[in-house]
């Protein structure tokens, strides 16, 4: 699947009726959105999980 001439110059000529400002704010709230989403996943609390896990074992030697 390729981009042909007339798809690449609607992308251009969309970003510039929108302009550069109003550009980085889509992004910027797209980029919002995503780590939110990650959020609600539980994406980070496997990772703290772990790593109290990992505190635990090193404050307890084995023996």
């Amino acid at each position: 699947m390729t981009l042909g001439l007339i798809e690449i110059l609607l992308v251009v000529l969309v970003f510039l009726v929108m302009g550069p400002r109003r550009i980085a704010d889509l992004f910027r709230s797209v980029g919002r959105g995503v780590h939110d989403f990650v959020d609600n996943l539980g994406g980070d609390k496997p990772k703290k999980e772990l790593r109290e896990t990992e505190n635990r074992d090193d404050e307890h030697p084995k023996s």
